[in-house]
C-alpha cells in the first residue's frame, strides 16, 4: 500500500469522524457516488472561486488534472514570480495541501485564502485553514495571515456580478493559529486509522451530519432505518435519540 496522503478535505473528514476517514482510504466501495445535489454544491463552489481569482490580476493558476508531484514542482516555481498563485500545492510530511489563493504579502511572504460559497466563518473553515497553514508553513513558505472570504448575504446583483461587491474578507489568522497547536498529533492519530486492519468501531451520532452529511449514513443508520417506531421518529427529539440509542446500535 503506497504511502497514505492527508489532504485538507480528508483530514477534516477525519476530524469528523475516524470511521468514515478509514472507508475512504480503504473500502471506498462502500461510498455511494456523489449525487446530483452534492454535485451542484461543488460546482456552485468552482463558479465562486473563479468569481474570486478575478480579485488578484496578474494571478496564475496550477492546473488541477496533473500529478500531485507535478502541482508541487510547478508551485515551487511559480513562487519565484512573486504574483497570486490560484490552487498552488505542497506538502509537508504525509499532509497535502492547495490552497484557493497565494497572495503576495512582501518580499518573502504570503497570505492565505480560502474562498467559501457560504455567507459566514465557521469552525470547519477555520480548520480547512489550519490544516492548509501547518502544510505550508512545513514545506518552506512563510505565511503572513490567514484569510477567508465568503459570500457578502448584503450583495444586490445589479447587471453582472462585480466580485468586489460579492465577497467578505476576513482575517482570521489569530482563530487558525490556535488550532494549529493540534494538528501534528491528529495527524498521527489519523494515519494510524487509515492503516489500521479494520475500520474503526464509531457509534452513531451529530457528526453523522455536522459539519457535512457523512456518505456512510446508509451504512451506520442501516439498523435504525430497518427498527419500526425507532425513537429516531419522535418529533424534536434530535441528539437525544443518539444518546439513547449509543448501545443499542
Amino acid at each position: 500500500m503506497p504511502e497514505p496522503r492527508v489532504s485538507k478535505s480528508r483530514y477534516l473528514q477525519g476530524l469528523q469522524c475516524p470511521k468514515l476517514l478509514w472507508h475512504v482510504y480503504n473500502a471506498r466501495d462502500l461510498l455511494p457516488p456523489v449525487d446530483e445535489a452534492t454535485q451542484a454544491i461543488f460546482d456552485q463552489g468552482h463558479e465562486v472561486g473563479l468569481l474570486a481569482q478575478k480579485l488578484f490580476p496578474g494571478g496564475l493558476c496550477i492546473e488541477g488534472n496533473i500529478d500531485f508531484d507535478e502541482v508541487e514542482s510547478r508551485s515551487r516555481e511559480l513562487l519565484a514570480r512573486h504574483v497570486p498563485l490560484f490552487e498552488p500545492g505542497f506538502r509537508h510530511g504525509y499532509v497535502i495541501a492547495r490552497a484557493d489563493v497565494l497572495a503576495p504579502a512582501g518580499p518573502d511572504s504570503w497570505d492565505l485564502i480560502e474562498v467559501k460559497s457560504a455567507t459566514s466563518v465557521s469552525d470547519v473553515y477555520l480548520d480547512d485553514l489550519a490544516v492548509q497553514r501547518h502544510c505550508y508553513e512545513g514545506a518552506g513558505v512563510r505565511i503572513r495571515s490567514t484569510s477567508l472570504m465568503h459570500l457578502d448575504n448584503t450583495y444586490v446583483k445589479q447587471g453582472a456580478v462585480e466580485p468586489s461587491h460579492l465577497f467578505t474578507r476576513v482575517d482570521v489568522t489569530e482563530a487558525v493559529s490556535k488550532r494549529m497547536k493540534f494538528i501534528a498529533r491528529r495527524i498521527v492519530r489519523m494515519l494510524r486509522v487509515i492503516e489500521s486492519a479494520k475500520s474503526p468501531e464509531v457509534e452513531i451520532g451529530p457528526q453523522c451530519s455536522s459539519p457535512y452529511p457523512c456518505p456512510l449514513i446508509p451504512v451506520c443508520w442501516k439498523k435504525v432505518r430497518e427498527t419500526k417506531n425507532s425513537i429516531f421518529d419522535l418529533v424534536r427529539i434530535g441528539g437525544k435519540a443518539c444518546r439513547c440509542t449509543a448501545k443499542a446500535f
